[in-house]
């Protein structure tokens, strides 16, 4: 078989496959089926077609590309989550967030990468599973396992009756948790070489900690610098004056409007460029954070938030929306076929299986999340005004489902051992099949229970204010003293969070560009497709009040009130 028609047979197959599970996710919305979440339909339609084709003989073993998954389908979906983010919802529950994603990572890490190397050492895992350095592998695979993927959860949370912080605790969690994850696994991944051991974790615990603050830097900055040149494009574009500052209205004898219109004829449309400056910006944030030695993935994900908060007000309505549409495009594509693929992978690749390895992988998988949820969440009761209830807390131990990125790690994992041309080896084949298990496993069970669980925990259709109150009753148990639910107000914005909006509408806003009337809040949830809706039937931005591309009424001045 020629090279050529290999690649037709195996991209044609992947693209059946993709096709399948689009009208699959589509007819999963349509009719509202909980149990069937799109991401565990991909994974079916996956295995489904990988058999198909390995009976067949159409494809040899699709080997999972880690390249492939970490700089073409990771960073559509971080951008995307980061760029559609609620940021009102974020920051006003950034310290929880920040506790599960951050301190209960490494929690769950350190608990699932202890239990696994004491089983290397009571030979239930056999050493020869493993690298050439078990200790650090084991932290590896626990760094990879601790990264949960409840893209499927979310699907049915966003379809269910579900209490908003809920979603958003998860929602913010899972963003960031990735992201968390994949530095973690990357420092350790940097230690092992040094005789890895429980000696290095302060060192390793130091370094992760610079790498997300650099990537946060390195992402924030590229953004706001994309920002800043749109934001000239924007007031180029936008100025009635420059149609005139030629001469040209002198020369031919027009009138000042005779002459605006006889520019907007022979004028480029800047659509194409604002575009292609605002997706290359993006991407940019993540190479530059990867040739710097930091993480690209966190770095895209606050690129994608600065990039909603500053570069969206500064381009064209035309270009609002088809970004906003490409971006959602992008990530929806991405998500259904990384899932589709990981199905792929479980009927064609060549699987090692250890035992051990297979009969704890789960169990770990949900115990190290049990283990970070309780002292997060009771950490963060201890600050927080509105208690999280313990049925929320048991909900959020159930969403924490392992996929994608988990796998994209493990298979990336260094073996320790050398090839021919002297290179190290990557892979470690047994715990590449144990991950892809526990991967298949949550995401088929945990997604698919996630509906019945939130009737069962008596969740489903509850608002913020009642959840709250079952928090405060969880507290006060010997209490006769009775609440009601409006006395159980959403966590107001701290004082950070006001010096730094001040600060923002100020300083940064007139430079970068953004909504510029103060006294709205710039982080309203929906804003942005309220924006949308107002701009097509208006034609104007509502904070700068400049006519949209493509109208006759550019000569309406921008209000700077």
């Amino acid at each position: 078989m020629s090279e050529s028609s290999y690649v037709s047979e195996e991209l044609t197959v992947v693209w059946l496959l993709l096709i399948a599970v689009v009208v699959a996710t589509y007819l999963i919305h349509s009719y509202r089926i909980t149990l069937l979440p799109p991401s565990s339909s991909a994974l079916l339609l996956g295995v489904f077609f990988g058999i198909l084709s390995r009976v067949a003989g159409l494809v040899h073993t699709l080997r999972f590309s880690p390249a492939a998954f970490f700089y073409a389908l990771l960073p559509p979906i971080v951008f995307a989550a980061g760029f559609t983010l609620k940021k009102r919802s974020f920051f006003d529950n950034i310290g929880a967030i920040l506790t599960y994603a951050v301190l209960g990572t490494f929690i769950s890490a350190v608990t699932f990468g202890l239990g696994t190397y004491i089983l290397v050492l009571l030979h239930i895992i056999s050493p020869h599973s493993m690298g050439a350095a078990p200790f650090a592998e084991c932290f590896m695979y626990g760094a990879a396992i601790s990264s949960i993927d409840p893209v499927a959860t979310l699907a049915v949370l966003a379809q269910s009756n579900t209490p908003p912080i809920l979603y958003n605790l998860v929602f913010g969690e899972s963003v960031l948790n990735d992201a968390v994850a994949i530095v973690l696994f990357r420092s350790i991944e940097t230690s092992s070489g040094s005789s890895f051991s429980i000696g290095t974790i302060p060192a390793v615990l130091f370094q992760f900690c610079f790498l997300l603050v650099g990537s946060l830097i390195v992402g924030t900055g590229v953004a706001l610098a994309c920002a800043f040149l749109l934001k000239r494009f924007d007031e180029y574009y936008s100025n009635p004056d420059r149609w005139t500052k030629s001469g040209h209205g002198a020369s031919t004898g027009l009138s000042i409007s005779e002459n605006q219109e006889h520019h907007k004829e022979q004028s480029i449309d800047p659509t194409i460029y604002e575009m292609s400056i605002l997706i290359m910006g993006s991407y940019l944030a993540y190479l530059v954070a990867e040739v710097v030695g930091m993480s690209g993935i966190v770095a895209l994900f606050f690129s994608g938030i600065c990039h909603s908060h500053y570069s969206y007000y500064n381009i064209s309505h035309e270009a609002q929306v088809s970004v906003r549409r490409l971006f959602e495009v992008g990530a929806f594509l991405c998500e259904l076929f990384v899932f589709a693929y990981l199905g792929l992978q479980v009927a064609t690749m060549s699987h090692s299986f250890d035992f051990g390895l297979l009969i704890s992988g789960i169990p770990f998988a949900i115990g190290s999340r049990l283990a970070m949820i309780i002292p997060c969440t009771k950490l963060i009761n201890h600050y927080r005004k509105n208690k999280l209830p313990v049925n929320m807390m048991r909900m959020m131990w159930a969403v924490g489902l392992r996929g994608a990125v988990a796998y994209g790690l493990v298979v990336n994992m260094p073996s320790g051992e050398e090839k021919e041309d002297g290179a190290e080896g990557i892979g470690i084949p047994a715990i590449e099949t144990a991950t892809l298990l526990i991967a298949v496993t949550s995401s088929l069970a945990l997604g698919s229970a996630t509906g019945p669980l939130l009737r069962y925990l008596d969740l489903e259709g509850k608002s913020d204010a009642e959840i709250y109150k079952q928090g405060w009753e969880d507290a006060h148990p010997d209490s006769l003293q009775t609440q009601s639910d409006a006395q159980f107000d959403t966590e107001s914005s701290s004082t950070i969070h006001q010096r730094f909006k001040e600060f923002d509408n100020s300083m940064l806003k007139p430079i970068f560009g953004g909504r510029m009337h103060p006294e709205e809040d710039y982080t309203s949830d929906d804003q942005q497709e309220e924006e949308e809706v107002r701009l097509s039937e208006t034609g104007y931005r509502a904070d700068m009040r400049v006519p949209r591309r493509g109208s006759t009424d550019r000569e309406i001045p921008r209000d700077e009130s």
